[in-house]
């Protein structure tokens, strides 16, 4: 046979090499880091492992894998532009497996490069977010009530009394404090920048389009029933509406963007304590007086509750916001489970009577009204109410202030809409006007360049006057007050706080410092609190002689 046949037999007969399996993968944890709020990831972030020697460092886009041994670890996540000592715990890796843990989202110092202003980020579905150790303080502007006076631009809609278009339900004067001063209990706005206002007093839902212009009615509740006046409403994107009444038994019901009754049931009786009544992804979202929520499934057969949740959703997380005493609220973001990984301090120099959640916005902010208060002339209060966007970094977005709504109301008096704006319902014995609040920017000192750190410096039961206030890699020092307390501004970052004694002249050591790892983020407060130094040594006692006199000390 010939050579080259038997050569061309041979290689038709090896065919193509077999495919390779590639290695296994070492078992371990592996995950992508992403900013909280922002598509952007933390090159250069190192993912270490508490309580053994392994670390990982993200690369561009974030990602990294640890190798690791079965069982369960938490993980430290810090670097360059990232609040310190972030973690995440109870991370179980099973023997011979990966843990795959997807996003987590990390926290940023300030917002990042690359995170635009605006930006909508849909979270990833299943994301981990790691907790923030640190809690970031922000004071609310303003010393002193000094509500806005809303120009006529802003006014987008009003109604005199009565029961025709365009006219709202009205009875008592709430400049009396009169109890029975009801009004419209609740608005909502709707897509293409619709108003849909509840009067329940006349038994409807009117609809307004985005000029104001009366738009339609829809009935509720029957005919020769007393007026419901305990309800909520809310608008889906889709124009569905939910509406909600506090009767005995309260009921949820849903109509269509024409008033058309699609679904109505009633709520069991447990159910108390509702705030506000939210649509949030095309479902009806109670927030309680507790500062939970529970999500709902309405259908003929009933409602079918999903909750307690921690709060209102966010994305990933949900918020919940309380006022903690006179001079102080907590915006807190918990997971689902409600393991807190952020919590924002509000400090005014204004008393606040109150804290309400207006909504979240589509750039994923928290919109707050802040009630405050003080006596005035003759002891008669003054009040405002600050109207507040806060990114949940802690940063503060936007602020307005405007005047109280003027009437009791039972159920909402601001709405969110779709551009950030408030709209705020306000009303008096004549009238009833929406008014809208643009969120303006804070000065710009106040959210970038430096943030303040205050503390208060004690000892064994009593201030310390006697310290000083040291960052080591600035070099800059701070004597502390009478009073024990001191401040010191800092660029935004990661600083070392030492704390110490003013030496004393012939003691014997020095004490060592008491040392703070404090995140500033730029233009926020941290509040450090009490900062406790140990006790001065003691000088040791003379001899007594037997005379009962100190003996003298020969040098």
């Amino acid at each position: 046979m010939n050579v080259g046949l038997l050569l061309l037999i041979t290689l038709l007969g090896a065919g193509p090499n077999p495919p390779t399996r590639p290695p296994p993968r070492p078992p371990g944890v592996i995950g992508v880091l992403r900013h909280t709020g922002c598509a952007t990831s933390p090159a250069g972030a190192i993912v270490s492992v508490i309580g053994r020697d392994a670390t990982a460092t993200a690369d561009a886009e974030g990602r990294f894998s640890v190798s690791l041994p079965a069982g369960t670890y938490s993980l430290v996540i810090g670097g360059p532009g990232l609040v310190s000592g972030q973690r995440v715990d109870d991370v179980n890796v099973a023997a011979g497996q990966t843990r795959d843990l997807g996003v987590v989202e990390v926290w940023p110092e300030g917002r990042p490069p690359g995170c635009v202003t605006g930006t909508p980020v849909s979270p990833a579905p299943s994301a981990v977010v790691a907790t923030a150790p640190d809690t970031p303080a922000l004071d609310l502007p303003g010393a002193t009530v000094a509500p806005a006076v809303a120009s006529p631009e802003q006014i987008w809609l009003r109604g005199s009394g009565g029961a025709g278009p365009g006219q709202f339900g009205l009875q008592g004067n709430p400049a009396h404090d009169d109890e029975d001063a009801l009004g419209p209990p609740s608005f909502a706005l709707g897509p293409r920048g619709s108003l849909w206002v509840l009067d329940a007093l006349n038994g409807r839902v009117q609809r307004f389009d985005g000029r104001g212009q009366a738009g339609g009615s829809f009935s509720v509740g029957h005919r020769g029933e007393e007026p419901t006046v305990e309800a909520d409403i809310a608008v889906t994107e889709e124009g569905h509406v939910f509406l909600f009444t506090q009767n005995d038994p309260a009921t949820l019901a849903e109509h269509d963007a024409s008033g058309r009754l699609l679904v109505v049931s009633a709520l069991p009786p447990s159910f108390k304590g509702v705030d506000l009544l939210f649509a949030v992804r095309q479902r009806p979202v109670f927030l309680m007086q507790n500062g939970q929520a529970v999500r709902a499934d309405l259908s003929w057969g009933g409602v079918r509750a999903e909750g307690p949740l921690p709060g209102l959703p966010a994305g990933n997380l949900y918020v919940y916001a309380d006022r903690t005493d006179r001079w102080r609220a907590v915006v807190t973001l918990s997971t689902g489970d409600g393991r807190v990984k952020r919590s924002v301090q509000l400090h005014s120099y204004v008393p606040i009577a109150g804290v309400r959640l207006v909504g979240i916005d589509r750039r994923g902010e928290i919109v707050l009204a802040v009630d405050r208060a003080e006596a005035g002339d003759e002891d008669t209060p003054r009040a405002e109410v600050l109207l507040l966007a806060v990114d949940q970094h802690g940063h503060l977005a936007g602020t307005a202030r405007a005047p109280p709504g003027g009437r009791r109301f039972e159920f909402r008096e601001f709405a969110l809409a779709s551009d950030g704006s408030v709209v705020q319902m306000q009303s008096d014995v004549r009238e009833v006007r929406f008014v809208r609040w643009t969120l303006r920017p804070p000065p710009r000192e106040a959210i970038a360049g430096e943030g303040l750190v205050r503390g208060r410096v004690v000892g064994p039961g009593r201030p310390i006057s006697g310290a000083s206030v040291t960052v080591g890699r600035l070099h800059r020092s701070v004597p502390v007050a009478a009073d024990g307390t001191f401040e010191v501004r800092l660029p935004a970052g990661t600083w070392v706080v030492s704390v110490r004694r003013t030496p004393i002249a012939g003691s014997l050591e020095a004490l060592p410092p008491v040392e703070l790892k404090v995140a500033v983020a730029p233009g926020a407060t941290v509040d450090v609190g009490s900062v406790s130094l140990p006790r001065l040594p003691q000088r040791p006692a003379l001899p007594l002689p037997d005379g009962g006199m100190p003996a003298d000390v020969k040098p």
